[in-house]
This record gives C-alpha cells, structure tokens and sequence, in this order.
C-alpha cells in the first residue's frame, strides 16, 4: 500500500476542493440546511463560506509555492557549487542520502516538462546521481526514485 505525502495529497485534493466550491455556489439553493444557514448567518453566508474556503486554499498554494521555490533554489545552488568543484557544504549537501533524494524528486518531476532542453538537463543530471541512464520515461525513473526511497526509509 502506498502513502500519499502531503504535497501529493494536496495536488490530488485541488481539483476537488474547487470543484465542490463550485458546486456549493451554483446548487446554493438546493442544498440541504441553506434555509437555516440563511436564517442564521445573513442571506450571503454561503457565498461567504465558499470565499473563505478559497482564501485559506489559495494561502495554502502560495505556502506551498514559496516551499518548493525554496527547496528547488537550495538544491539548484548545492547543485551548481558541486559542479563547479567547490568543497564543504556542497560536497556534503551533494552526498547527503535526502539532499540526492530531493533533487531527484525535482529532477523527475522536471522530465514531464514540455522544455526539451529541461528534459534533457534532467535526464542527464538523474544520470549522474543514479549513477545509470534510465531513458526518457519518467515512469522508469520514478520506479527507481521509489526503491531508493523505500531503502532509505
């Protein structure tokens, strides 16, 4: 049985959570319990709910936004130094068992990208931290992602 992490869950949740938003704003007044809602809160508070609903998601995506960028920044500079010979912390971040992991992670997410040349860099740059090619389809280097996910634990 596989475990969805959060960003997972959450990019498997997104189409849901504005899709029953929708739903709740254009069937309003078939909705169960809208009358009491109405009576109880004002005329606009479902309207008001479903605002807020999309404000917290929308704070949610810029949170996870922010995160990625940052993550992405960090390893593409540990990256780059290593690359570019220098020592200490890039070296140690580049042998780091969850460094490699995360670029790997970014780097096969970046093999769907529509850029052939980010394919490519991507492609190349897993390559070189598997240590083999696995070719251009995402699904071979997420099989591999996968195990070497499950041997870190």
């Amino acid at each position: 049985m596989s475990v969805l992490r959060a960003p997972d869950l959450f990019r498997a949740l997104t189409p849901l959570i504005l899709l029953g938003t929708g739903a709740v704003v254009l069937f309003e007044a078939s909705l169960p319990g809208t009358a009491w809602m109405r009576a109880t809160f004002g005329e606009q508070s479902v309207l008001r709910l479903c605002v807020v609903v999309l404000l917290f998601y929308v704070l949610v995506l810029w949170g996870e936004a922010i995160r990625l960028h940052g993550s992405l920044t960090s390893v593409l500079a540990a990256w780059k130094q290593f690359q570019d010979g220098g020592g200490g912390k890039a070296v140690a971040a580049a042998r780091n068992p969850k460094t490699r992991l995360e670029a790997a992670r970014l780097l096969v997410a970046a093999l769907k990208a529509e850029d052939l040349s980010v394919r490519a860099t991507s492609r190349q740059n897993l390559a070189r931290i598997a240590g083999q090619d696995f070719g251009d389809d995402p699904a071979a280097w997420q099989a591999w992602l996968k195990q070497q996910e499950d041997a870190a634990g």
